[in-house]
């Protein structure tokens, strides 16, 4: 099957491949951008209803919006075409995100603080770039982080489906957000604030160094045990990280510090070798230095 974006001349400028995934919201294909000749992913509404409708052209939105190597980009979308049984549902056309996610490393071994270290940079630097726009992932994750195998970007950000401006509240019965990475105020319904990111990015990088799940158990067995304590620190984790992973992962979001703020924290920790430059980089403020002051006290 071929498709067409918008209502440019390039018409039946995708053509559909295999089917790569299915969730909730969306059926995700691989496919081929005939006119510039590369691989992409289609994401298809994967119902007629207007929520799962809704969701797909809210991620193409917030795609549209962001720039950075380490966001996945977005390409195109519009409407699938009559006579199939995907007809007239949107979809959105983006880059397609090869490699490794940080969920099948989480499963195989720890991993060393000189190898996490650039990829939370980028992570970093990346949060950055989404919420210096206003705008809020909501689903930070292993699953959603992928390896790819760049020096400049060697991960990327994937899957904005429940991403929301900052200070949007959730819609009733819409679920946002994957319980065992929630921060507490965004497991009790609060409105999407930056600090769910930075939480969630926290436990990831936490989990991606011990192996293990900060909070795990069931659904309600994790989200009731993060509104009473903070994650355990093991004294493996290498110098200065303990300190940082505190400050992402206080119970507090005001505690925690901004995406600019951890990237820079971040870069003191890195080994001694030539930094990454990442781009879209924002000087630390007083508060940062002042609050990381106080947390190594």
């Amino acid at each position: 099957m071929r498709v067409s974006a918008g209502t440019a001349p390039d018409t039946e400028r995708f053509q559909l491949r295999e089917r790569l995934g299915r969730g909730s919201l969306a059926i995700v294909f691989r496919a081929i951008d005939l006119a510039e000749n590369r691989e992409v992913a289609v994401k298809v509404a994967a119902e007629h209803g207007r929520k799962a409708q809704e969701r797909i052209h809210n991620e193409a939105r917030v795609l549209s919006a962001l720039t950075h190597p380490s966001v996945i980009s977005f390409l195109a979308e519009g409407i699938m075409p009559a006579g199939g049984p995907l007809a007239h549902r949107p979809f959105l056309v983006e880059e397609l995100a090869l490699g490794t996610s940080l969920l099948e490393l989480t499963r195989a071994a720890p991993r060393g603080s000189s190898e996490v270290a650039p990829w939370a940079l980028g992570m970093f630097e990346a949060l950055n770039h989404i919420h210096t726009n206003s705008l809020v992932h909501c689903d930070i994750k292993p699953a959603n982080l992928m390896l790819s195998g760049l020096r400049r970007s060697p991960v990327r950000i994937i899957d904005f489906g429940v991403a929301s401006r900052v200070g949007t509240a959730p819609e009733a019965g819409i679920s946002s957000g994957t319980v065992h990475y929630m921060s507490p105020e965004q497991a009790a319904g609060g409105a999407a604030q930056p600090a769910w990111d930075i939480y969630a990015m926290g436990l990831v990088l936490l989990e991606l160094m011990t192996g293990e799940k900060a909070f795990p158990g069931t659904a309600v067995e994790s989200m009731v045990a993060r509104t009473l304590r903070s994650p355990e620190f093991p004294s493996t984790l290498a110098p200065g990280w303990e300190p940082l992973l505190r400050a992402l992962t206080a119970m507090d979001p005001l505690e925690r510090p901004s995406a600019a703020e951890a990237a820079a924290w971040v870069g003191r920790l890195l080994p001694a070798v030539r930094r990454p430059d990442f781009g879209h980089r924002r000087p630390r403020n007083a508060w940062f230095s002042n609050h990381r002051q106080r947390l190594l006290a």
